[in-house]
């Protein structure tokens, strides 16, 4: 995949050596979401939006099946508080409705084909269990059916012990084969 991490940071963000919303991105009005006691497994609600973490695309939104190169999407998942931040262009790309709110962790391989599990479950593992930046270019699941190819890059953000607190995840539409 052609989207490394530190090239691909909006300018005005930084690393967070610590738990999102502490004095990190989302600290202002930051949410802390949890799965919905209805038992039915959707999360939560949320305006979907990322104070100061997200590159605003350059121009204005156009859906033209996923392959505008200006959608930038921003996620964060705070593994303490299980607070969930995305961005309205991620709710874009992976074809989800913001009023339903995001999905947690454990709900993202719910929207991708079966083939593509094993890949979003590599790249869990070395974010999460290894502490590495992970990449690699899913297909999610749109509502009316289809797939569209989304590269993901996600990176760990660590707490001072080292552990690894949240996970990190830049989206944008892939490239047409």
């Amino acid at each position: 995949m052609n989207m490394p991490l530190g090239a691909t940071r909006p300018p005005d963000s930084a690393a967070v050596d610590g738990p999102a919303g502490a004095d990190g991105p989302g600290s202002a009005g930051g949410t802390d979401r949890s799965r919905d006691e209805t038992g039915d497994g959707a999360d939560s609600g949320t305006d979907g939006r990322v104070d100061g973490t997200a590159q605003e695309p350059s121009g204005p939104h156009i859906d033209n099946g996923g392959t505008d190169d200006r959608i930038v999407g921003s996620a964060e998942w705070d593994l303490l508080t299980d607070g969930i931040q995305w961005n309205a262009e991620t709710y874009l790309l992976l074809g989800c409705d913001p009023g339903h709110g995001p999905l947690s962790l454990d709900r993202l391989p719910d929207r991708l084909p079966e083939a593509d599990r094993p890949m979003l479950r590599r790249m869990m593992t070395d974010a999460l269990v290894h502490g590495r930046p992970a990449a690699g270019t899913l297909r999610f699941r749109r509502t009316d059916g289809r797939h569209d190819s989304v590269e993901c890059a996600g990176e760990p953000v660590l707490g001072a012990d080292g552990t690894v607190t949240a996970l990190r995840m830049l989206l944008r539409p892939a490239p047409p084969a």
